[in-house]
């Protein structure tokens, strides 16, 4: 080999190196300088969304909602600023813009429980109840990044609250009864839940709810209160009474809790078919009933009355000014209970005012009567 080329040989070497050090070195810059500049954008975007939540939570919406679109321009496609987005656009009001951001979360990350979380509150506030439900349940049994266990506790729990406003009887009882088992050991969520049971239309299953939260909490005045509702609801009032005292005792101001008992004593005095009445009292109560059924048909009927309920009002008149001996009046007593009822029922049939405070006992003892 020619000397001068075994001489070149390693200064290209030398040279390959040096280039290559250089341009590893100016690689390493340039990713220092990327992240150096990713971090800082990071910072910025975050320090906008903790203004943007600030704001939030002032109930300064619309600026809020401003500062978080900013923050999005620098932290583009982040979920965690889109969900802040939308949330505060739905508390806003802006329905259609927070569905829009949210949908494109959606897209991305479809099984997101968050993401389905705040598709379902958007729709709930839409008034589209099936969807809503149906997103509740993504939710539920979508990924979620941390708390997972709780966050579709909290979920749950929401859907239940979501389906009781809407009156949901049928699907509420079936989401209560996923949820019993989750609430055991939270004597908080099993009071809830004996509510919720009562919403449902499940008394029974509130009693025991409530039953189970006076075990470990015997003076719970909330407990007694359940309780005496559960009762009420089966209408068994003697026993609700007794609960809504003894709550009354341990919560004095419980202006609700006293409202209950007393419309509990209305009740039991006003009910014909209570055991142990003699059968002067049970005719004397059974008048009492076409008295005030006549009285609520005429308020409702006002002054053109239709015929049918003419025809009753005659005879309630003509039951009211009989005289009877002692040997009829436990048949007069049938007799007037199902007047009072035919009474009640025509006079509410095609009537549009709600039932008063005062014609609340006359509702129970006839519906109870009726049975």
């Amino acid at each position: 080999m020619d000397k001068r080329a075994e001489a070149a040989a390693p200064s290209m070497l030398g040279t390959f190196t040096l280039v290559f050090l250089s341009m590893a070195a100016l690689f390493a810059i340039d990713t220092f300088m990327a992240k150096m500049e990713r971090s800082e954008r990071r910072r910025e975007a975050r320090r906008i969304f903790d203004e943007a939540q600030q704001l939030a939570a002032q109930g300064r919406n619309a600026e809020a909602i401003e500062r978080f679109r900013s923050g999005l321009s620098i932290a583009r496609d982040d979920q965690e600023y889109e969900l802040a987005l939308a949330r505060v656009l739905l508390a806003a009001g802006k329905l259609a813009d927070a569905q829009t951001v949210v949908n494109e979360v959606l897209e991305r990350a479809p099984t997101s429980g968050a993401a389905n979380l705040a598709m379902a509150r958007i729709l709930a506030r839409q008034g589209n109840a099936a969807d809503a439900s149906s997103y509740y349940h993504r939710a539920i049994y979508g990924r979620w990044n941390e708390r997972a266990a709780e966050q579709r506790l909290q979920t749950r729990l929401e859907l239940v609250d979501f389906l009781a406003r809407q009156g949901d009887k049928g699907d509420l009882l079936a989401e209560l009864l996923r949820l019993q088992d989750e609430t055991l050991a939270d004597s908080a969520l099993r009071s809830r839940l004996g509510h919720l049971f009562l919403a449902a239309g499940s008394p029974a299953r509130a009693a025991e709810d409530f039953r189970e939260l006076l075990r470990r909490q015997p003076q719970s005045a909330e407990a007694y209160a359940g309780l005496g509702e559960a009762e009420f609801a089966e209408r068994r009032y003697v026993a609700a009474r007794a609960h809504f005292q003894i709550a009354l005792r341990l919560r004095p101001e419980d202006t609700s809790t006293q409202r209950r008992l007393e419309l509990c004593g209305q009740v039991l005095e006003m009910d014909p078919t209570r055991r142990g009445l003699g059968a002067a009292e049970r005719y004397r109560r059974s008048r009492k009933l076409i008295e005030l059924a006549l009285e609520s048909a005429s308020r409702c009927a006002g002054s053109v009355p239709p015929a049918a309920l003419r025809e009753l009002a005659e005879k309630a008149q003509a039951a009211l000014g009989r005289r009877i001996r002692a040997s009829q009046m436990d048949d007069a007593t049938e007799a007037d209970i199902a007047l009072a009822e035919d009474l009640w029922q025509t006079g509410r049939k095609d009537c549009k005012k709600a039932v008063t405070q005062a014609e609340e006992p006359l509702a129970l003892v006839l519906a109870e009567v009726g049975q």
